[in-house]
C-alpha cells in the first residue's frame, strides 16, 4: 500500500509513525484556525465497529495479494477476518 502510494496524508490508523493522539490534534488545530477568524465548524463522527463483520473477505484479502501487501500485515488480517 506505501509503496503504490495507496494512503491518503490524512490516513492515521495503519500507519507508522501516526496515531488516534495525532489525528485528534490534527483535528484540534483545524478547528482552532477557524474559531480565530471567527468561523464555524461542524463535526460529525462516524462509527465503524461492525463495518468490518460485512465486508467481503476474500475480495479484499485478494486486493491485498495483487498489491504486493507484506506477508505479516496480509496475515494479520486474515487472521482477524476468520476470527468474525
Amino acid at each position: 500500500m506505501y509503496k503504490n502510494d495507496l494512503l491518503m496524508d490524512r490516513q492515521f490508523g495503519f500507519t507508522p509513525q501516526k496515531s488516534t493522539t495525532d489525528a485528534a490534534m490534527k483535528a484540534k488545530k483545524f478547528i482552532e484556525l477557524v474559531l480565530e477568524k471567527r468561523g464555524f465548524v461542524i463535526m460529525t463522527s462516524l462509527d465503524v465497529s461492525e463495518a468490518f463483520g460485512a465486508a467481503w473477505w476474500p475480495s479484499i484479502l485478494q486486493g491485498l495479494e495483487d498489491l504486493g501487501c507484506p506477508r505479516n500485515l496480509y496475515n494479520l488480517i486474515k487472521g482477524y477476518t476468520e476470527q468474525l
